[in-house]
């Protein structure tokens, strides 16, 4: 049903879209949800972008629901200020239920190569706060510091190609422990309002002692306007230690100055 909502609203939006604009000449804003890598692109100076959504997923025998928030605030125009936040949390075992508040999260993101329209290396640095209860089981309850590299290019006029790496110094109440992430994407600009993509994801433990996590993901995010984009999509786990599904759906709009005009157009993924 998600799907098929997306696929009519893409309808509406390409009807719109046909005589009001080319994307392209538009600067379509560049969320970075739904998927776990993030993209290169930073928000403009000046610009406000809100990236909400609800995920849902399940390891037997215990399933969780959240709503993760991010807030991306452009300074230059190379770097934009990240406040992010888990959201309000679900836990359900199956005998008991827990509910809270998740963990908050303050980054940065860094552009490092290629201009404002098609950058190809940045970074970003990320502290989490341990607000999540560890009680509850619905986080470690410690802090969290972490730097991801993140790349990406064109290949083409409607594929990109995403890929992120990322360390971290993860907290524990024992002992704090090393995080490798890596994850890489393909993105298909498949109508002039729709993106489709898929993605696999890797960290090397999310526990102290714990095994690998990967899935995959897929999705589609749907523009209804250069500045409003809707998403959805689901996941399935490839290891022991990884929910075995899942699915999330989501929302990204800007608010703030508009873009610059181009000398160039640029491709719209």
């Amino acid at each position: 049903m998600l799907i098929l909502a997306l696929l009519l609203a893409t309808m509406t939006a390409d009807g719109q879209a046909t005589a009001a604009f080319p994307i392209l000449e538009a600067e379509r804003i560049d969320g970075d949800r739904p998927h776990v890598g993030t993209g290169t692109h930073v928000v403009l100076p000046g610009q406000v972008q809100i990236e909400s959504g609800v995920q849902w997923q399940r390891l037997a025998p215990v399933w969780t629901i959240s709503s993760p928030t991010l807030a991306r605030i452009g300074l230059t125009d190379r770097l934009e200020l990240r406040v992010a936040s888990d959201g309000f949390l679900t836990r359900d075992d199956g005998s008991a239920s827990a509910h809270g508040v998740g963990n908050l999260q303050l980054g940065t993101k860094i552009r490092l190569c290629g201009d404002r329209d098609e950058p190809w290396l940045s970074v970003m640095p990320t502290v989490s706060l341990g607000l999540a209860s560890r009680g509850k089981q619905l986080g470690s309850g410690e802090t969290d510091a972490t730097a991801t590299l993140l790349a990406g290019r064109a290949v083409g006029d409607r594929l990109h190609l995403e890929g992120n790496y990322g360390i971290g110094s993860i907290g524990d109440p024992a002992e704090r422990f090393a995080q490798h992430l890596v994850t890489a994407a393909i993105v298909h600009q498949t109508t002039q309002s729709l993106a489709s993509y898929v993605e696999a994801a890797w960290w090397s433990r999310q526990e102290r002692g714990g095994g690998a996590v990967s899935f995959i993901d897929y999705g589609l995010i749907v523009a209804l306007s250069p500045r409003i984009l809707i998403d959805g999509g689901a996941f399935f786990g490839m290891t022991a230690a990884t929910p075995e599904y899942g699915a999330f759906t989501g929302i990204s709009f800007a608010v703030g100055p508009a873009a610059r005009p181009s000398h160039r157009e640029r491709r719209r993924f």
